[in-house]
């Protein structure tokens, strides 16, 4: 007996799900329209109906419109992961893009670069593209089976050179979105710090509190060192017998 008519007796029975998070989503919460998106998604398995998927579809493109990788990513499986009528290489290229734009390595898209450049889904086939990628996705520490054979079997197949070439330029890629920030190159004579041609030298930034602290000292005490000398407004720094004044 189906478990409706069982409940014949005067409970209908369960009710559909409400939409989660629907009007936090119509107010352009982005992960709320993720959600809404995932509840879609849920249902067009249930169902197979293609109305559910393009509903899931429009509400992911909201979130990831807004910057939601979490929403680029499910339009990126759905479009690839799942059933053939689905697959939309375009839009899953569109978003993994973005996601590579964005250095948003955690996400797995260079895996799925890696695999689209070997097997030409977007264009000529591009061995060294795909190796490229494949070494970014190995800097994750996360390298799906599929993506760890790809590049066992490109680095055969490239020249050397080619290999040479990919791993610099993973190299660099990686060094440049991964170092902290650089201080200023600035001018000035020489002092801790500077080199010979007066040029500073470049060094990580110290961001903690206590160098912050530390740096607005020194500019406060910079500023009360430097006096007005007359109405021209130029400025001299106090030399010995004022210092030696300013400690009786």
């Amino acid at each position: 007996m189906f478990p409706l008519l069982a409940e014949a007796a005067g409970d209908a029975g369960p009710s559909p799900a409400p939409v989660p998070a629907y009007h936090e989503a119509m107010a352009g919460d982005a992960e709320a329209q993720e959600r809404v998106g995932r509840y879609y998604l849920d249902l067009y398995v249930k169902s197979g109906i293609r109305l559910h998927f393009d509903d899931a579809l429009g509400w992911f493109r909201k979130s990831a419109r807004q910057g939601s990788f979490v929403a680029m990513g499910d339009i990126i499986r759905a479009r690839l992961d799942g059933k053939r009528e689905d697959r939309d290489v375009a839009e899953a290229n569109e978003w993994l893009q973005r996601l590579h734009e964005r250095a948003r390595v955690e996400t797995g898209y260079a895996g799925r670069l890696a695999l689209l450049h070997a097997s030409g889904e977007l264009g000529a086939v591009d061995k060294p593209r795909a190796y490229f990628f494949c070494l970014l996705q190995r800097m994750t520490g996360l390298v799906p089976s599929e993506v760890g054979k790809l590049q066992a079997q490109l680095k055969a197949e490239l020249k050397p050179d080619q290999v040479a070439q990919a791993e610099k330029d993973a190299y660099d890629w990686w060094e440049d979105r991964n170092k902290p920030a650089r201080p200023v190159v600035v001018t000035g004579g020489k002092g801790e710090g500077n080199s010979d041609d007066g040029t500073k030298n470049e060094g990580l930034i110290d961001t903690s509190k206590k160098a912050q602290e530390l740096a607005a000292k020194n500019r406060q005490e910079n500023e009360r060192r430097i006096k007005p000398l007359g109405k021209e407004g130029k400025y001299i720094l106090p030399g010995v017998d004022d210092l030696e004044k300013r400690k009786k």
